[in-house]
């Protein structure tokens, strides 16, 4: 059986299908008319019915994905580690977990092998919150479906301290960026500011300026796919090496994004002990800050 909190408000469908993205929209229907998903202890027949975030779903004897989640000997800098989370600092150029684009294992089949992570998902177990593939840093794990609940919640209560450095495009000073976020009704591998989309909320600082290019904190209170990616090039600072939403380069800077999740500051999910990590810029990024200096 399957135990998740919902995370989102929404149709029961649309919900299941971001929990599940290996399973489609139809058999996601044909499970729930079936009768084998309840909300809140009680049973639910129609796609259509309405969750909340704090909502429990159960799903009941269903095979959610092809790919049977295998430990692999995958280096994982572990930062933190008790009986409740885990907490990584992951390398870019390694998922977070199995989904039909991804191919090759991913930081969850490193971790699988090595750790308990909670049952939340089967092709995501303990995932709170993401990177993207080629961004690095500062992640936690929930290692039982209560810190998995307590996690979430600091998260959508805005509690979780999430800071990131950057390398961007232009002279950068300081601000916020609030605009919604959607994905792109033209492409829907890409997300876009669109005024139908979620909110999303980054505050960025210039820590310093290096000629046409700048390095940049970001503190987001919201976790939307691409969020600081979106959100910088909207304003015309787009993350250097950023092969999706940044600017063509006459030569390759970076091989990836210069994106790292530098800092993690939650509370204990069991004992609620404020916990503050940190981690130091990768050397592809501060080889391409001191490049840019010496170009300056």
């Amino acid at each position: 059986m399957e135990r998740v909190l919902s995370g989102k408000e929404g149709r029961l469908d649309l919900v299941l299908k971001e929990l599940f993205p290996d399973l489609s929209r139809e058999r996601i229907k044909e499970i729930i008319e079936s009768g084998k998903v309840s909300v809140d202890g009680r049973i639910v027949i129609r796609p259509g019915f309405r969750v909340r975030k704090d909502s429990i779903i159960r799903v009941e004897e269903v095979r959610f994905t092809e790919n049977i989640l295998q430990p692999c000997d995958l280096p994982v800098d572990i930062v933190y580690e008790d009986e409740s989370i885990v907490v990584v600092d992951k390398p870019a150029g390694l998922a977070v977990h199995p989904a039909p684009s991804v191919k090759g294992p991913t930081l969850i089949h490193a971790l699988i092998g090595r750790t308990e992570l909670a049952p939340v998902n089967s092709a995501r177990p303990g995932v709170v919150h993401r990177l993207d593939k080629d961004t690095s840093g500062l992640m936690v794990l929930a290692k039982t479906f209560q810190s998995y609940n307590k996690l979430i919640k600091q998260i959508q209560e805005r509690r979780m301290i999430k800071e990131y450095i950057a390398v961007v495009h232009g002279k950068v000073k300081s601000g916020t960026i609030n605009v919604p976020i959607g994905r792109s009704p033209t492409d829907r591998t890409r997300m876009k500011v669109i005024p139908a989309g979620r909110v999303a909320v980054s505050h960025y600082e210039a820590l310093e300026v290096i000629g046409d290019y700048s390095v940049v904190k970001i503190r987001i209170e919201t976790g939307r796919t691409h969020q600081i990616r979106v959100h910088l090039a909207y304003i015309g600072h787009p993350v250097v090496g950023d092969k999706i939403y940044g600017i063509p380069e006459r030569e390759e800077l970076i091989k990836r994004q210069a994106l790292h999740s530098s800092r993690l500051s939650f509370l204990h999910p069991l004992t609620e002990e404020p916990l503050d990590f940190h981690s130091p810029l990768p050397e592809d990024i501060k080889n391409l800050i001191e490049r840019l200096r010496r170009q300056t």
